[in-house]
């Protein structure tokens, strides 16, 4: 029992050493964990699934007068166009693409992220004669692209808070 024991510590010391984490945990600088949510549409889908996400991830989001950082989300954006035609003139394939637009300020006003597009992209295959599965699957990868979309989101502020960081670390140091 010991040797388990001894080899599980020794693969958890390895993989912290060598700086893994879980997928979609992020580390953020403290001034960095209280933000603000702007969006016009704070009830939807996205909007909850971001603030869940971010919860998850230590990021508090409080009101605008105490937040440092504000994060301006867009509307989901979802579209679908045919990919493929198969014999029968009938879609045979789907592109189905999620994207919203973000954007980043301070709380003085000043832009740390310029509006900037966030997509998802996923293809699906068409089956006339399974029309329920299909439109489940359809759901549930739509699902699925927005919790990839948040995670996009979210690795993107821990970029620009690791950039921000590095600036006003570099710009202290002579």
């Amino acid at each position: 029992m010991k040797p388990l024991r001894l080899t599980v510590l020794m693969v958890a010391v390895l993989l912290a050493g060598c700086g893994f984490q879980l997928r979609g945990t992020i580390n953020l600088p403290p001034d960095w964990q209280e933000l603000h949510l702007q969006t016009a549409s704070p009830n939807s889908e996205l909007s909850r699934a971001l603030r869940d996400g971010a919860a998850r991830a230590g990021i508090n989001w409080v009101d605008l007068s105490d937040a440092n950082y504000i994060v301006y989300l867009g509307n989901e954006q979802f579209r679908r166009r045919n990919l493929t035609i198969a014999s029968n003139a009938r879609a045979a394939e789907f592109e189905l693409e999620m994207s919203t637009n973000m954007r980043v300020t301070d709380r003085q006003g000043n832009v740390l992220l310029p509006e900037t597009e966030v997509k998802n992209v996923q293809i699906i295959t068409n089956d006339p004669e399974n029309i329920a599965g299909k439109a489940e699957e359809a759901r549930l990868l739509r699902d699925e692209m927005r919790t990839l979309l948040v995670q996009d989101l979210l690795r993107k502020l821990r970029f620009l808070a690791e950039d921000s960081g590095a600036a006003s670390s570099g710009a202290a140091s002579p």
